[in-house]
């Protein structure tokens, strides 16, 4: 009976030693990255051997791209007698994209706008200025009030406008000085106004105020024009007058291509003669509408 009783116990305490696992130390496994969500790996392909795209680091400083250099404008304003008063709603439309205006010339009435604009680079201070004109027999007045005690030294941007001295036909480029005083030499025009000392605007050739704004270190020479020869009426009549002959002449050469000239922003507004001073609010306004679509494009075109 014992020995029965020691060989049970025996076989007991054998399946128990049989039942007991031997423990091991399992060393824990490399930890591997999860590239679904790494930033910094792409998971290779599992069929190919090739070795994982290391991708920029999150908090290395990205490489910055290369920013489009906007060149600095230079701007000629045409003649135009009353039409001239669109440049000022021309250049409210170029203020918004904020051209950076380095330097201005100036034909005829456009020389004034462009002597404004050249003080403090504001459309808003040519339109202030240009709406206290009167009329054209009061036009020295009006610059005197404009101008006094005011040099091109005082101004933001270099200034200049044209001048024909018609007893020696000599040609000047008028850019320094006191400009209540050398302004009035650039003004008078065919029918609207007398010389002025001899003195006439120049209004057939720009090629003086190219070789001026790109000494003045102007990347790019904007014309703004507003003598559009798609004329439905006459600039001034009688239509068969020499007064009217001259101004399409003037014309047809600011809407030729002139060397140097880079962009032409131009717009027709041929219901409005060069003599219609009594419309000046409404032409201002017409600048602006017709010029809308021409200056945002190049505004687009040049990063602006």
């Amino acid at each position: 009976m014992k020995y029965i009783i020691l060989m049970a116990l025996f076989l007991f305490v054998s399946c128990q030693h049989k039942g007991v696992r031997k423990t091991e130390t399992v060393k824990p496994e490399a930890t591997v990255q999860d590239t679904t969500t790494s930033p910094n790996l792409v998971k290779p392909n599992e069929n190919t051997t090739e070795a994982p795209v290391v991708l920029q680091q999150q908090n290395q400083p990205s490489v910055p791209l290369k920013s489009k250099v906007v060149p600095n404008f230079g701007i000629i304003f045409s003649g135009g007698g009353a039409r001239t008063w669109a440049h000022v709603g021309m250049l409210k439309e170029m203020q918004k994209y904020k051209f950076p205006v380095v330097s201005v010339a100036g034909i005829e009435w456009g020389s004034v706008v462009a002597a404004i604009y050249a003080q403090n680079l504001s459309s808003n201070e040519v339109e202030w200025e240009m709406s206290k004109f009167k009329s054209l027999d009061k036009s020295n007045e009006f610059i005197q009030s404009v101008f006094t005690k005011k040099t091109v030294a005082d101004m933001k941007s270099s200034f200049a406008c044209p001048s024909l001295n018609v007893k020696s036909q000599t040609v000047y480029l008028l850019n320094r000085g006191n400009v209540d005083q050398f302004l009035p030499f650039c003004i008078p025009s065919p029918a609207l106004a007398k010389p002025y000392g001899q003195s006439v605007a120049l209004m057939t050739d720009v090629s003086i105020l190219v070789q001026h704004l790109r000494a003045t270190g102007v990347q790019k020479i904007l014309l703004l024009n507003v003598l559009n020869t798609k004329e439905s009426g006459p600039y001034i009549k009688p239509v068969d007058s020499l007064e009217n002959q001259t101004w399409a002449a003037a014309a047809a050469q600011l809407v030729k291509k002139n060397i140097g000239i880079d962009e032409v922003v131009s717009i027709n507004i041929s219901d409005v003669g060069i003599d219609d001073f009594d419309h000046r609010r409404e032409i201002m306004a017409k600048g602006a509408e017709l010029s809308y679509s021409q200056i945002k494009k190049l505004a687009d075109k040049y990063g602006l």
